[in-house]
């Protein structure tokens, strides 16, 4: 229903306090559950990468080869190979792939409070099981269900945050949350040596208990996540009536493309700002959105620096163990250690550069630094002998990288007119991210650690090269988008439907959404 606007009825002094009273109960609550929740969802995905870690063989006893601290590794144990290995994490990405785009597509129906707390309590079963198997094939079967379960949390989670927040506000937000992969990579050595520690408690091996505790970790925060999230600002349980329509109302003007006509109409705050007619078939808009989605020039150029950037990331969250025992010939345990500082920093610079990005609305401003760190990291870790070299190559990558994604999600929600194309468009990045993670499964096998995994690290490299010529196509055509608009070169758009259809300039609006000549496009 339409309700008059409080802003309207409020003194702005007033009013200014009570939309900082709501979003900052927002941000209390929602932003750490968000956090909480992909730190879970990326510690299960590439716990493996820590159960990998075996110490060294000290002969048999009883028949059985005893290993040191922090005893025997999941390949040891199931007597897998490299290759075996590497099927173990692609088997994951298969589902996790198809599963991304069908699953953000349902989150507006089913409501993302019950979906995402749903999907939170299946990933943490199937990845408690994950200690339970005994063989390759077990191994295999589990994580294609995880990568299943796993598939609409991240996407969800991104799609999810543009319910409450600004387009200026989106991406330090988006940054807090992502920076769960960054702090779970931090995590994750420390855990895992602290849990591998375990080892032979109850004739379990270390690496079981890995998969153990932080599985059933994850079960009781999907439980209590039930009783958290709120499906949207509507009934988000923790705000005032008046809270709720406040909110309702910046996120409105925030994305019409007129603001002032919203004094002059009132708003519904239950609907979508650009879907909001009385006598448009705003149902059939969806099939229309998503044409306007695959149709799109940016949706394709920022998939694909998504890819590029993520081969980095997943590269560096399966196998920074690895990397750091060949780097600086560390022992197991040390190497889970030192794993752990590239994260750290990962985590600092990400929260900084978002609060820049927003601050001054430009995406330009994260992804430019971004992916020129992570390259310089890699040519770094490729190029130098010298060990303490490379190690702070790897803290460049790993910072650089991490970065980019929230300025690609909040870049293409920004610029995405309508909840369908917004949720395709977010979705579409992440599929082409997560086919870079099935690369990067290939990419650092145990037969090249003497070599210094130098092809990985090429491959690696040439990508953030590919990555950061994408980015600057991708500002070009934003930049001669908004050049043509402002010309008026695009208003034929708005002419042809008013005279085919004789349709309203609300119909007008909701059907050409982000294509519509008067709608802002971020740089």
């Amino acid at each position: 229903m339409s309700e008059p606007l409080v802003e309207a009825t409020v003194p702005p002094a007033d009013y200014k306090k009570l939309e900082r009273r709501a979003r900052l109960k927002v941000d209390a609550l929602i932003v750490p559950t968000c956090l909480v929740l992909y730190l879970f969802s990326f510690l299960d995905r590439v716990n493996i990468g820590q159960a990998k870690v075996s110490g060294k063989p000290e002969g048999v006893v009883d028949g059985k080869m005893q290993y040191a601290d922090p005893g025997e590794g999941i390949m040891d144990t199931l007597h897998m190979t490299d290759h075996d290995y590497s099927i173990a994490l692609t088997v994951l990405f298969v589902t996790y792939i198809f599963f991304e785009i069908p699953s953000n597509l349902v989150i507006r129906r089913i409501g993302a409070g019950l979906w995402i707390p749903l999907l939170v309590v299946a990933w943490g079963i199937v990845a408690t099981l994950q200690g339970l198997v005994q063989s390759k094939y077990g191994l295999y079967i589990n994580r294609i269900f995880l990568g299943l379960t796993e598939a609409g949390v991240l996407p969800g989670i991104a799609v999810y945050l543009t319910f409450f927040y600004k387009p200026r506000e989106l991406q330090f937000r988006q940054a807090i949350f992502f920076t769960g992969a960054s702090l779970s990579g931090a995590f994750s050595g420390l855990l895992a040596t602290a849990i591998r520690k375990m080892d032979g408690m109850q004739g379990q091996e270390g690496w079981r208990w890995v998969f153990y505790l932080e599985g059933i970790a994850t079960v009781l925060i999907g439980v209590a996540c039930f009783f958290i999230l709120p499906d949207n600002i509507q009934k988000c349980w923790f705000l005032s009536p008046l809270e709720k329509q406040v909110m309702a109302e910046r996120l409105y003007e925030s994305r019409v493309i007129q603001p002032h006509r919203v004094h002059k109409e009132g708003i519904d705050t239950t609907q979508d700002p650009l879907q909001q007619s009385s006598n448009f078939e705003s149902k059939k808009l969806w099939r229309h959105e998503l044409f306007r989605t695959y149709t799109d020039p940016a949706v394709w150029l920022l998939s694909c620096i998504g890819f590029c950037v993520s081969l980095a990331i997943y590269s560096i969250a399966y196998f920074s163990p690895v990397i750091v025992q060949e780097i600086g010939h560390y022992t197991p345990i040390r190497s889970m250690l030192m794993s752990c500082p590239p994260f750290a920093v990962a985590f600092g610079y990400s929260i900084l550069i978002a609060f820049v990005s927003d601050h001054f609305g430009l995406r330009i401003v994260t992804a430019l630094p971004g992916l020129l760190l992570s390259l310089v990291g890699y040519i770094v870790m490729y190029t130098s002998k010298e060990s303490m070299t490379r190690y702070g190559g790897l803290i460049m990558a790993t910072a650089g990288s991490y970065s980019v994604p929230p300025a690609l999600f909040s870049w293409i929600a920004n610029n995405s007119a309508g909840h369908y194309k917004r949720t395709a468009g977010i979705a579409n990045i992440l599929v082409f991210d997560n086919c870079a993670g099935l690369l990067s499964t290939w990419l650092f096998p145990r037969s090249e650690a003497k070599g210094g995994y130098k092809r990985g690290t090429l491959v690696n490299l040439a990508l953030q090269a590919v990555g950061l010529v994408v980015l600057l196509i991708a500002e070009v055509y934003y930049l001669y988008e908004r050049r043509m608009r402002h010309l008026g070169k695009r208003n034929d758009r708005v002419q042809q439907l008013q005279e085919k259809y004789a349709w309203s300039e609300n119909e007008i609006r909701a059907y050409l959404g982000d294509r519509h000549p008067e709608y802002h496009l971020e740089v």
